[in-house]
């Protein structure tokens, strides 16, 4: 995150907004609204005329794939060019043909939070991703050339000592298969 982002929230709350210990009854968190695609491109060029700067970050909790997909093809539709990362869900809708049109679009980088890296403890915490749809997304963002920053989270209740290493383990191989590129 090198340089200026000028910082942009697409949509109000979390479209999962369904995490366990995540405080869902907070408006910014549990209450999702999305805006027209649209009017979020116009707010995009707005900014990027009045601040002469082209990268951007969106701030949402996760984006939505419905609402990237129609925003990266108004872009395009658009001609507009500008550099963006953001934070997602490693679900399966980011498949490698919307990970391609994100990266079209300008998308360079994507964060999510694989947490615990365990399908027992993602199934706990209500995360709606497994092991093998992170696996599918972190390889379809790679393969499109957009970077992967992975969230770790470890000692959530009732981790086992095995299923820590197990997590280790399945983190260190997206990175031996060069589908993440960072880790925190």
């Amino acid at each position: 995150s090198d340089g200026k982002w000028i910082k942009l929230q697409l949509a109000n709350g979390c479209y999962w907004h369904k995490c366990a210990f995540c405080d869902v009854a907070l408006d910014y968190i549990g209450r999702y609204s999305a805006p027209d695609a649209k009017a979020v491109v116009d707010a995009i060029v707005r900014l990027k005329s009045e601040t002469g700067q082209s990268g951007f970050h969106f701030t949402d909790e996760a984006l939505s794939p419905a609402l990237i997909r129609h925003v990266c093809r108004e872009l395009l539709a658009r001609g507009e060019t500008i550099t963006w990362w953001g934070n997602v869900r490693f679900d399966t809708s980011f498949t490698l043909n919307l990970a391609s049109l994100m990266a079209q679009a300008g998308c360079i980088a994507v964060t999510g939070g694989l947490e615990c890296a365990h399908d027992r403890l993602l199934k706990l915490m209500n995360k709606g991703i497994s092991l093998a749809s992170a696996t599918q997304a972190c390889q379809a963002f790679s393969d499109a050339g957009i970077l992967v920053h992975a969230y770790l989270m470890y000692g959530f209740p009732t981790q086992t000592e095995q299923e820590t290493l197990a997590a280790l383990e399945f983190v260190r191989q997206r990175f031996a298969d060069g589908h993440i590129q960072s880790a925190y």
